[in-house]
C-alpha cells in the first residue's frame, strides 16, 4: 500500500463521520489530508519507508472518529453562529419594510384596531423577542475561545433552535396578518408597497425553514456521534 493510500483511507473512514454541508465536508477532508501530508513527511527523517511514515502519522493524527467529533463539533457552532447572525439582520429589515409598506397605505376602514390585529402583532413581537434573545445567548455562548475549548453547550443548540423558531412565527404571523386584511379590506392596501415586504417575507421563511430542516440534521448527527 502506498502513502498515498494510506492517508486517502484515513480521511475516507473520517468523511463517513463527517456532518453538515458538502462544501464544509470536503473543506475538512482537504484540511486533514494536507496536515497528514506534513505529518508524513516530517516523520521521512527518521523512517526511510513512505508508507510506514503515512503510518506514524495518521497514529499522531489518532482515532478518525475522534477527530470528526471535534471538527463536527465546530461545525454546530459555526452553523449556530451564522444563522444566528442571519436572523437578527433579517428581523430589522422585515420590521422597516412592513411598517413602510403597511403605515404608508391608505387608511383602513375600521374606527379601532380589530382583536384579530391585536393578535397577530402580539405573535409578531412574541417572535422578535424569542428570535433575538435565542440568537443572542445562542452566540454568547458558541462564540469565543473559552466556547471553542468548551465541551458541547447546549445552551448553543437551544438559542439557535429558539431564533429560528421565533424568525418562523414572525413570518407565519406576518402573512397571515397580510391574507387577512387583504381578504376582507383590500383598499386599506397598496399592494405595490405591500409587494416587497410580502415577496421578502416568502423567500425568507423558505430559506429558514430549510435551515431549520438542516441544522435539526445537524444537531441530531452530532449527538449521536
Amino acid at each position: 500500500m502506498t502513502e498515498a493510500a494510506v492517508l486517502q483511507r484515513y480521511t475516507d473512514r473520517l468523511a463517513q463521520h463527517l456532518v453538515g454541508p458538502h462544501a464544509r465536508r470536503s473543506a475538512i477532508t482537504d484540511e486533514v489530508m494536507d496536515g497528514l501530508l506534513c505529518a508524513a513527511e516530517a516523520n521521512l527523517e527518521g523512517c526511510a519507508d513512505a508508507e510506514k511514515a503515512a503510518h506514524r502519522a495518521v497514529q499522531e493524527w489518532g482515532s478518525a472518529k475522534d477527530v470528526a467529533r471535534a471538527y463536527n463539533d465546530a461545525t454546530l457552532r459555526l452553523s449556530a453562529n451564522r444563522l444566528s447572525l442571519r436572523a437578527m439582520c433579517v428581523l430589522p429589515l422585515l420590521a422597516a419594510t412592513w411598517a413602510y409598506a403597511l403605515l404608508g397605505g391608505p387608511p383602513g376602514p375600521w374606527g379601532q384596531h380589530p382583536p384579530l390585529l391585536l393578535m397577530g402583532l402580539s405573535a409578531v413581537v412574541f417572535g422578535c423577542v424569542l428570535s433575538l434573545a435565542g440568537a443572542i445567548s445562542g452566540l454568547r455562548s458558541g462564540s469565543g475561545i473559552r466556547a471553542a475549548r468548551a465541551a458541547r453547550d447546549m445552551t448553543v443548540t437551544t438559542g439557535t433552535l429558539g431564533a429560528l423558531i421565533g424568525m418562523l412565527c414572525v413570518l407565519g404571523a406576518l402573512v397571515f396578518l397580510l391574507l387577512n386584511r387583504g381578504l376582507n379590506h383590500p383598499e386599506s392596501l397598496d399592494w405595490s408597497m405591500v409587494s416587497i415586504p410580502a415577496t421578502l417575507t416568502v423567500m425568507a421563511g423558505g430559506y429558514f425553514g430549510l435551515s431549520l430542516k438542516r441544522f435539526l440534521a445537524v444537531v441530531r448527527a452530532t449527538g449521536s456521534s
